[in-house]
């Protein structure tokens, strides 16, 4: 149902998309090698993902980065390589034919054993070597294999030149497509390069579909649709109300939706309970940013309440925690801009979710 917290993985549990999904197998069926969906948190970049993925009715991994770094406090090329592997045999085990060629071809792979829907290795993995395999795997079935990365913008924190991995991939194993999420849209940038003559990427043509948040007349239909899935008839200012509180964040309309329609709480008892448990997420989200620098938290605080231009945001700033050099106030504005905690229009800068702007703004920056 539309009110599912969970991330989506059928077009019928999908609001609206039609466009990215048309947009992502297009580039599949034109064997483009690299797709970024992009966008701010809570867009539902994982659930079109999910969706994309399974319609493409190609083989697939599909990997949670950011699961894997908090998990490992790195990403050695061993655990990457595991899960590629793992999950791309799970996909293909209702296909026996198929699967047993993909055995037949990772058995040839020194080291690597295949025990049900898993790997083992009893030697440090050459990762390259298992893109090429899978790469000739899927050329010789007529296929292509997509290799997905959510959260894509933590393998750089790995302390291993991923970068130069699916540069290397991008130029020479036509039967892989890399897609690769990121909420931290610039982090995700600056990772790939694109565009930077320094680093393996640059020059390299990416597909980028870009995730906006609902219009309101969107939102408006998002829940009419989903209160009329679980049977109960909100009144309109309600709705209204919420639209206006969120803002066509996806994830937060649902979140409502399911705390007003399937919770059965009254609109009050919803917003607040969804005021309440965001601030909780969003609280632990900032938290190791804030502990790199407490100037973050507070330029965030600065911008909710209405500081919108460079000078006043650092008034703010110096305000609260003293004097800053001119040099690092910018760098912590483009941080959190590359974060994707703020955006910028011409000369004024704002908190691109609603939600986010509220829980800041109410925050007492004696918790910083």
């Amino acid at each position: 149902m539309l009110f599912d917290l969970q991330p989506k993985t059928r077009r019928e549990d999908l609001y609206d998309r039609e466009n990215e999904l048309r947009e992502f197998q297009n580039a599949v069926n034109l064997g483009e090698n690299l797709i970024l969906l992009l966008g701010i948190r809570r867009l539902g970049k994982s659930s079109l993902l999910n969706v994309a993925l399974a319609e493409s009715e190609m083989p697939y991994a599909k990997i949670d980065v950011r699961s894997l770094y908090f998990t490992h406090g790195s990403i050695p090329q061993e655990i990457l390589a595991r899960k590629i592997l793992d999950s791309l045999l799970a996909t293909v085990s209702g296909r026996k034919s198929l699967r047993l060629k993909l055995e037949k071809v990772l058995s040839s792979i020194r080291g690597l054993r295949i025990s049900g829907l898993s790997v083992e290795f009893d030697r440090k993995p050459d990762l390259a070597e298992i893109l090429e395999k899978i790469s000739s795997w899927a050329e010789n079935e007529n296929l292509r294999a997509i290799i997905a990365f959510d959260e894509a913008q933590y393998l750089r924190l790995s302390g291993i030149r991923y970068d130069g991995l699916i540069a290397y991939a991008v130029d020479n194993l036509p039967g892989i497509t890399f897609v690769l999420t990121g909420s931290e849209v610039g982090m995700l940038h600056d990772f790939l390069g694109l565009e930077n003559p320094k680093k393996p990427l640059f020059g390299r043509y990416a597909r980028e579909i870009v995730l906006q948040r609902f219009r309101r007349e969107e939102s408006v239909d998002f829940l009419a649709r989903g209160f009329e899935e679980v049977g109960i008839e909100p009144g309109r200012q309600e709705i209204e109300e919420a639209v206006e509180r969120l803002d066509g964040i996806v994830g937060w309309l649902t979140m409502y939706g399911y705390l007003r329609g399937v919770r059965e709480l009254s609109h009050s008892e919803a917003m607040d309970e969804l005021f309440n448990m965001a601030e909780k997420l969003i609280w632990e989200e900032l938290s190791s940013l804030i502990q790199n620098s407490r100037r973050y938290g507070v330029i965030l605080k600065a911008v909710a309440m209405g500081n919108v231009r460079w000078s006043t945001i650092k008034e703010y700033v110096e305000f609260k925690l003293g004097p800053v050099n001119d040099a690092k106030f910018s760098i912590l504005l483009k941080n959190l801009l590359k974060y994707g905690y703020l955006e910028k229009r011409g000369n004024e800068y704002s908190i691109p979710d609603p939600v986010v702007k509220e829980v800041v703004k109410n925050l007492q920056l004696t918790l910083w």
